[in-house]
């Protein structure tokens, strides 16, 4: 599970970005989301799905999970011997996570991986940083996921865009390597306050992102791009209107007026007897 940080109030709710961006959708608008995830991906909508997002969720203080604790919250903790065969520990921490039920047969479950960003240059990173142990396992991974893709093996997926690569290789994983159907979708924010990025913006970023993946003319099966209108924080934390903050303002008056009469009275009340 990810780690309470100063980008988020003591309930968990971020205060901006693409992690608050994704708590209001999840939270507040999850089968309008739902919705366009579906519509995104026409490998998923064929399948007549039914989502139920499990992170981030308001109930568990919108933590985001990693290694274990995601499959975990997917119902797949059968899986942690072959994710541990496949990925060292310390795996990607997902900004969301669905569950997909198949065809209306809850024993036909499938996952919805989602990765979200605010602006282009989130995408880029400082690279892999894991141990020499555990880098090669990466390594293993990241080629065996560029050779399901189709792209050249020169390609460096360890550098700058390592976090990208790596939620394509857990797409691999689970359709390649556990038979699990799992689709990946990159959350993009439009205009969003704190770093406002219109979709043209974000074409010309992504499109120097994929060149740069080596995966310019590919597309990446049971993934998507999906663009959300950034929406205000009020919306997850809720707010008073002007009337609610003067009736709380008088009744915190009325309160502070009744303990200063009380305390006169008793000091009163001494000073004569």
């Amino acid at each position: 599970m990810s780690e309470r940080s100063d980008r988020v109030d003591d309930l968990g709710r971020a205060y901006a970005g693409s992690q608050l961006q994704l708590q209001i959708w999840v939270n507040r608008q999850p089968d309008e989301l739902s919705r366009r995830v579906v519509d995104a991906l026409p490998s998923l909508a064929s399948l007549n799905p039914r989502l139920r997002w499990v992170s981030p969720l308001e109930t568990e203080k919108f933590v985001e999970y990693q290694d274990h604790a995601f499959l975990r919250a997917l119902e797949l903790e059968s899986l942690d011997p072959q994710l541990k065969r496949f990925w060292p520990r310390g795996g990607p921490v997902w900004d969301a996570l669905a569950a997909v039920e198949i065809g209306g047969d809850p024993a036909a479950r499938g996952v919805i991986l989602v990765e979200a960003k605010s602006y282009p240059a989130e995408i880029y990173g400082g690279g892999c940083q894991a141990s020499p142990r555990s880098r090669k396992k990466i390594e293993t991974a990241l080629r065996k996921t560029k050779n399901w893709l189709g792209v050249p093996e020169d390609i460096d997926w360890t550098g700058p865009l390592y976090q990208s690569a790596n939620r394509f290789a857990h797409l691999y994983f689970f359709r390649e390597e556990v038979g699990i159907p799992a689709w990946l979708v990159n959350v993009y924010s439009l205009d969003n306050p704190d770093s406002p990025t219109t979709r043209e913006e974000w074409r010309v970023g992504l499109r120097q992102v994929k060149a740069e993946l080596g995966l310019a003319n590919i597309d990446v099966p049971h993934a998507a791009e999906l663009f959300l209108e950034a929406r205000k924080r009020r919306e997850l934390v809720g707010e008073r209107s002007a009337v609610g903050n003067y009736i709380a303002l008088a009744a915190l008056a009325a309160v502070a007026l009744a303990v200063l009469t009380a305390g006169a009275w008793y000091a009163r009340r001494r000073w004569l007897g």
